[in-house]
C-alpha cells in the first residue's frame, strides 16, 4: 500500500512491504512516512541519553492524564495476565528488601490481619482450612483475630485465637473454620495446648 492510499482511507499506518533505509520490515506512519520501528529505537535512545528530561515529560503527561493511563494499564493487565505474574515475580526476586519492608509496614499497621493471614497460611499448609469456606466465613475468622487484639488492649494482657478442636491434636484434629475458634487469654491457651476435652 502507498502512503497516499493510506491517507485517503484515513489510516494511521501503512506497509509498503519493503524495508526502510535501516532495514526494518515494519509499518510506517501515514502522517510522516517514518518507520514505526525506527521511531521506537529513537525513543529508547532518547530516553537513555536524557532520562531526567524524559521522566519529567512523562510525569507531566501522567499528571494530566491519570485516568487514561490507568485505563490503558487495566486493559493491558487484563489481556496479559501471565506477563503480569512474571513481572511481579521478577520484581519481587530483584527487590527482597522492599518486599520485606512493605510486609513489615503492613504487619505494623494491621497486626490482627497479619496474624489472621499467618494462621490461615499455617492452616492451609496443614490442610485444615477447607476450600469450601465462604467469604463470610473468612471474614468471621479475621474478626476473631481483631477481637483478640481488642481484648488485649482493653484488659492489659494478651488474648489469642484458640482452636477448640486443635488443628493437630493427638487424638482428634479440627478445622480452621469460624465454628472451631474462640478468643481466650494466652495463659489459658498455653495450658490447653493441643488437647481437646469433651464437655
Amino acid at each position: 500500500m502507498k502512503r497516499a492510499e493510506a491517507k485517503a482511507l484515513g489510516l494511521k499506518f501503512y506497509n509498503t512491504g519493503k524495508p526502510c533505509k535501516h532495514g526494518h520490515l515494519s509499518d510506517r506512519y501515514a502522517s510522516t512516512a517514518i518507520c514505526v520501528e525506527c521511531v521506537k529505537i529513537a525513543g529508547v535512545d532518547r530516553y537513555k541519553n536524557n532520562r531526567e528530561t524524559q521522566y519529567a515529560s512523562w510525569r507531566k503527561w501522567y499528571e494530566a492524564n491519570k485516568e487514561t493511563h490507568h485505563a490503558r494499564s487495566r486493559r493491558w493487565q487484563a489481556t496479559n495476565p501471565e506477563k503480569v505474574k512474571e513481572a511481579a515475580k521478577s520484581w519481587a526476586a530483584a527487590n527482597p528488601e522492599k518486599i520485606a519492608a512493605k510486609t513489615k509496614r503492613y504487619r505494623q499497621m494491621h497486626p490482627d490481619r497479619a496474624t489472621a493471614m499467618a494462621m490461615s497460611s499455617v492452616a492451609r499448609r496443614a490442610k485444615r482450612m477447607p476450600k469450601w469456606l465462604s467469604a463470610d466465613d473468612k471474614w468471621l475468622l479475621r474478626q476473631a483475630y481483631a477481637l483478640a487484639k481488642q481484648r488485649t488492649q482493653m484488659f492489659g494482657f494478651v488474648w489469642e485465637v484458640d482452636h477448640i478442636i486443635p488443628l493437630r491434636g493427638a487424638t482428634v484434629s479440627g478445622l480452621h473454620v469460624p465454628t472451631n475458634v474462640q478468643v481466650i487469654p494466652k495463659a489459658l491457651n498455653r495450658l490447653k495446648r493441643n488437647m481437646y476435652h469433651l464437655a
